[in-house]
């Protein structure tokens, strides 16, 4: 069953140019520090990196996404990283508003705080949409560059 208007709720999807002679293994050696994190397990074959997150720690980069895969595709202007990235946060923070708004439904009195609730996982849910994205293009960006990472950005389990 092909949803995709469905599957954008809690899907992040994008790409970032590579360098020129830069080989998928090369780009996901760069990128193996974020995979390497206490919770997350991952497989590399080919141009395919695969990855689940159980129960990540708060300080990984990628604490939000909780599965995923990244591909090194030939595109345009050389290789390209696609990522297809999953949260179940933002699919949490989507639904929440219409349980919320059943309670103010069902309930005669105290409705504002259903209301208010509903509101707040609202505008979770549209700043999720827009700040996510962009957040995991910058690290992914920032790791294939070789950024060296500040003391307490570096991966808590190795």
């Amino acid at each position: 069953m092909n949803l995709p208007f469905i599957d954008r709720i809690w899907s992040v999807r994008g790409s970032l140019t590579l360098d020129p002679f830069q080989s998928p293994a090369e780009a996901f050696g760069k990128l193996d520090g974020l995979f390497r994190a206490e919770g997350t397990s991952h497989k590399v074959e080919g141009d395919t990196l695969t990855f689940s997150k159980k129960d990540p720690l708060a300080q990984d980069k990628m604490a939000t996404f909780n599965g995923g895969m990244l591909r090194v595709v030939e595109g345009g202007e050389g290789p390209e990283l696609v990522y297809d990235l999953r949260s179940s946060a933002l699919l949490f923070c989507f639904v929440l508003p219409f349980f919320f708004l059943g309670i103010a439904w069902l309930i005669k009195d105290s409705r504002t705080p259903a209301y208010v609730f509903a509101g707040l996982f609202t505008v979770l849910y549209v700043v999720g949409r827009i700040l996510e994205p962009r957040l995991i293009k910058s690290v992914f960006r920032k790791r294939l560059s070789g950024e060296t990472l500040p003391e307490g950005e570096v991966p808590l389990a190795q």
